[in-house]
């Protein structure tokens, strides 16, 4: 009977030692990294009588707040694109976007450098200001 324990006790050694050869490469090596992107929509209203270089101003200022939140609330993130959008009396309309990578953000946290503005933009707000009575 002991021998009969005994033998069950080897070959259950034997399997877990032959199991670990396969299974310990896979428990050593570290997960590969999944790299992924943010996507950030913000929405600026114009105030009344602004321009359209202080609304893109502020755009550039909220952008890069938004920028810099996404890259702090995730260390995994690799990439973010932020775009504000800026509204006029109803209309809204895309302002700039800025497409940036962390370590381009880490070389160079400006977003001018970064950003791809929307002239369109402007002429969309000075059609609003043309037509308000």
């Amino acid at each position: 009977m002991a021998t009969i324990a005994s033998l069950g006790a080897r070959l259950t050694l034997a399997a877990l030692v032959g199991l670990g050869g396969v299974a310990l490469p896979s428990l050593v090596t570290p997960p590969a990294a999944q790299a992924y992107t943010s996507r950030v929509n913000l929405y600026l209203v114009r105030e009344q009588g602004e321009s359209f270089e202080t609304l893109v101003q502020r755009s550039e200022i909220i952008a890069r707040a938004a920028v810099q939140r996404s890259f702090d609330a995730d260390v995994l993130m690799t990439d973010v694109i932020v775009t504000v959008i800026g509204d006029n009396q109803g209309i809204s309309v895309p302002i700039l976007t800025v497409p940036v990578s962390r370590s381009e953000w880490q070389l160079r946290p400006d977003v001018p450098q970064w950003a791809n503005y929307f002239e369109a933009a402007r002429a969309l707000v000075y059609d609003v200001e043309s037509a308000a009575p």
